[in-house]
């Protein structure tokens, strides 16, 4: 099979290919990268892409608790302030997970308690135990994300341009140099 000239011409194409997009990469280290300013710029001239296709809620899931520890979580998020030490101190210890929900996501009673609880908080069961829901924010469709938000995504979009620009630039100059890649 491997003796096949055809086979061997396309194995030789494929490991040269390869071997110069590792050249290429290895070109590319430490040469790409993306500063604040950049971020805060795409954000300001491409804001229509940051507003919520849906409603969403930014929660904090206090998971598998036991149900004492689960009541004594609810009960201090209720009393407490947001910013409060007590409220600092249950996040420090209990490491709870930060999500973003959308209510179509959600399963219709799920969604009911997270967007239209009167109370902050409130505890589900499920197998492994208690999860204590904290609603911190809900945002209406259609609102702006915050900058904050989206910085990572952005950021991330910045550097894949940036990355596949320098490439092209590399190709085009090793193409002057050595001929066609």
């Amino acid at each position: 099979f491997l003796k096949d000239e055809r086979v061997a011409a396309d194995v030789e194409r494929f490991n040269k290919k390869i071997v110069a997009a590792k050249y290429i990469e290895s070109l590319m280290v430490g040469r790409v990268s993306v500063s604040v300013s950049e971020i805060a710029k795409y954000y300001e001239t491409n804001k229509t892409q940051f507003k919520r296709q849906d409603d969403e809620a930014l929660v904090l899931m206090f998971e598998e608790q036991d149900k004492n520890g689960a009541i004594k979580i609810k009960s201090v998020l209720d009393r407490n302030g947001f910013e409060s030490e007590r409220v600092s101190e249950i996040i420090q210890k209990n490491e709870p997970k930060r999500v973003f929900f959308k209510r179509s996501s959600l399963k219709t009673g799920l969604a009911d308690r997270v967007f239209k609880t009167k109370s902050s908080s409130f505890i589900i069961q499920k197998d492994r135990g208690f999860v204590v829901f904290y609603v911190i924010s809900l945002f209406k469709k259609g609102t702006l994300k915050d900058l904050v938000d989206v910085n990572d995504g952005i950021q991330s979009r910045i550097l894949a341009i940036k990355k596949l620009k320098l490439k092209e630039q590399i190709v085009d100059s090793l193409s002057m140099i050595y001929g066609t890649y």
